[in-house]
């Protein structure tokens, strides 16, 4: 078309270039024979005549073929509109809809949706015109029991405006729908049919079968042999046995989804096998649904089953849409006897050590005594090597002040052995000057990067070792030498102490040593009343053999007047919203260490109150951050509770801190997620009588 269009064109330049040149040939053949003037006029007449007929003739041939185009492409707008497999509908700049097609009505199968805005004709949320409207995109919505492909753009559109009698464009929104049924439907089958793996481990055999038969050893196994492949068969998966502590079994997503929704009611099954046994047997189950091969899955699922191991076992972690999932973990961490580990770590510590020219040890941000405890340990192993050893502390702590304050107060008059504890401590800035390629940093009592006290030497320091005794979080540091998490634990200092023991034949501890370490075993056990097991009373009494003061210690946790009157406040403050939760908020606090002291005090209280399981205490700093602080009586996990807003813990003691948020932007959260784990609670013990 445009072709033709192009030669009518240069047409008509060739027709008047043509009349030009007569017209200037007899211009100069008038004026040689100016007797011919009027045959030269009847000529160029003549021509000019042809020559404008034959342009207007050419002119209505064109205009005819342009509007048989123009209707051709009318038709097939109209077709496309009319018959083509898609629904289209135009919404106004106030959201309502101003036309729509017949298959569009068709799908949505309603009558009369003129001036409605497309929350009323179509599955979606309030307020979705104002949505959809700032940003192009698609989407899946379901109708009728079909799926269909919304795509949604915005449009310009032109209203008159009568009192300028002008057009005024303001912003529209087209609709566009595609029914993909058949499509969505297969990859439903796909995802509900996909490969999902899941390792479970029996996280305390040794512990179960200590000291009975073997005969009850034997009907123990098979009690849980047949339940495992009841459980496998029941969900039509496959199990395959790997050794007496492990199998690996296999089920669909759509299975796991079911699982899932019913929280792994596996892991309280087993609970419940008695078979001669004194302990009640935990399983840890690692599920992986994420691999595009099935290397990758196994991988991944290995990784689940060590995370709900680092985490304390009984409990599952589903690794699901590059997501992770926690199911369970509600029983209390069961110690091992066995030492053997400890053995281990120490000596690859002593080998990682010796290796390295500085050794860093570093706690968490805002050390706490079992921080302090644990800094002060490990730095003793790099010093009993004749190695440069350095502790990164936070900026003005206040558990260092008080440390200083007592033993001011005290008079207590430190060795220069001990002593030099005072001039190793440095700060990040310092540290950081003195990071070499062959430092090792030892990050004590924390493994989240976002928690350590200085994340710059984190970043600084490649070779890495981690001791902790909290549940292993989703987001821990990588990239480790060497990763010490022990949940079993009552404390880093607990493992720190045994660590000194297996870390060299002569080493002995010092009376300050032993403070240091004791003290932070007290602040964590609750002066060793939660979380404790053989091994904390076993380490208590090395340390008090070697010299640690219960005075000093009593000394270092004794509060002044404002603290108590402060903390009875917040206890006298706190409300129920729900039975067994009691929640305190304290307000605008200034942010430093003895608010958050504060908070652990008052949620400590809570619980020691008849009917509370669950103390919350949360602290909103003047800077916009939100400090909480959870303590449970064992009942109920509150590192579940905690994780949820991004923090994490121990089942029994857990915090997080949040910016920008204030206590009624998070109360509501704290209730609903306490509730549902009051609930699971009752579940259980309701589900374990019926059963008895």
């Amino acid at each position: 078309m445009f072709n033709r269009f192009s030669r009518n064109m240069n047409s008509r330049v060739d027709t008047n270039i043509y009349l030009l040149v007569i017209i200037a040939l007899s211009v100069l053949v008038c004026y040689l024979q100016p007797k011919l003037i009027i045959p030269a006029l009847i000529v160029v007449g003549v021509t000019y005549y042809f020559a404008r007929r034959n342009f207007i003739n050419k002119e209505i041939f064109f205009s005819s073929y342009l509007d048989n185009i123009i209707r051709n492409i009318e038709r097939t707008n109209h077709f496309a509109v009319r018959k083509l497999d898609i629904g289209m509908a135009v919404f106004s700049k106030d959201g309502k809809l101003q036309w729509k097609n017949e298959l569009f009505q068709q799908w949505v199968g309603k009558r009369n949706l003129e001036g409605k805005r497309p929350e009323e004709v179509l599955p979606l949320q309030p307020n979705a015109f104002e949505m959809l409207s700032v940003r192009d995109g698609e989407q899946v919505i379901q109708m009728e029991g079909r799926y269909y492909r919304m795509k949604y753009a915005s449009v310009q559109t032109q209203e008159h405006v009568a009192k300028k009698d002008s057009l005024n464009t303001n912003s529209g929104l087209m609709i566009y729908l595609t029914d993909i049924t058949d499509f969505e439907l297969l990859r439903q089958k796909y995802t509900n049919e996909k490969l999902c793996l899941a390792y479970v481990r029996f996280d305390n055999y040794e512990e179960v079968t200590r000291g009975i038969s073997e005969t009850s050893i034997a009907n123990l196994n098979g009690e849980i042999n047949e339940l495992l492949t009841k459980w496998a068969s029941s969900n039509q998966g496959f199990i395959c046995r790997m050794n007496k502590e492990s199998c690996l079994v296999g089920f669909t997503q759509a299975t796991v989804l079911d699982m899932m929704e019913d929280k792994f009611t596996i892991l309280d099954r087993v609970r419940e096998i008695r078979a001669g046994n004194k302990f009640a047997p935990t399983f840890s189950i690692g599920v992986a649904c994420d691999g595009v091969t099935l290397e990758e899955l196994i991988q991944n699922a290995n990784k689940s089953l060590y995370m709900a191991l680092g985490r304390g076992g009984d409990q599952a972690v589903v690794l699901k849409d590059k997501n992770t999932q926690f199911f369970g973990g509600t029983s209390t961490v069961v110690a091992k006897s066995t030492r053997v580990r400890a053995r281990i770590v120490a000596q690859t510590i002593h080998e990682q050590m010796q290796q390295a020219d500085r050794i860093f040890v570093m706690g968490h941000h805002n050390e706490d005594y079992d921080a302090i405890g644990a800094t002060v340990g490990m730095a003793k192993l790099g010093l009993s090597l004749n190695k440069e050893t350095y502790i990164v502390a936070s900026p003005s702590n206040e558990y260092y002040n008080r440390i200083g304050e007592v033993l001011e107060h005290e008079n207590i008059i430190l060795s220069d052995n001990e002593t030099k504890y005072f001039d190793i401590v440095v700060p990040e800035d310092e540290a950081l000057r003195l990071v070499t390629p062959k430092s090792l940093l030892v990050i004590v009592d924390h493994h989240r990067a976002s928690l350590s006290a200085s994340k710059a030497l984190l970043e600084a320091v490649k070779t890495r070792i981690i001791v902790d005794h909290h549940r292993r979080a989703e987001d821990i540091i990588s990239n480790t030498v060497l990763l010490y998490l022990e949940p079993s634990s009552s404390s880093t200092s607990e493992l720190v102490t045994e660590l000194i023991c297996y870390f060299d034949d002569g080493l002995e501890i010092t009376p300050a040593e032993a403070t240091a370490l004791y003290a932070g075993m007290v602040l964590d056990t609750k002066n060793f009343a939660v979380q404790t097991g053989e091994r904390t009373f076993e380490a208590a009494a090395l340390l008090r053999r070697s010299g640690a003061d219960p005075n000093l210690v009593r000394l270092l946790f004794k509060d002044d007047m404002g603290t108590v009157q402060a903390r009875a406040k917040l206890i006298a403050e706190a409300k129920t919203p729900i039975p067994g939760l009691a929640i305190s908020i304290m307000r605008n606090a200034v942010r430093e260490t003895r608010s958050s002291v504060l908070a652990a005090q008052t949620a400590d209280s809570l619980i020691t109150v008849d009917g509370i399981a669950v103390g919350v205490a949360i602290v909103e700093y003047k800077d916009g951050y939100l400090g909480i602080s959870a303590r449970s009586d064992g009942s109920v996990n509150v590192q579940v509770i905690m994780e949820e807003l991004g923090g994490g813990g121990h089942q029994t003691v857990a915090g997080v801190q949040i910016a920008n948020k204030r206590a009624k932007d998070v109360e509501p959260q704290i209730i609903a997620l306490a509730k549902k784990q009051l609930e699971e609670r009752e579940n259980n013990e309701s589900n374990s009588v019926a059963r008895c």
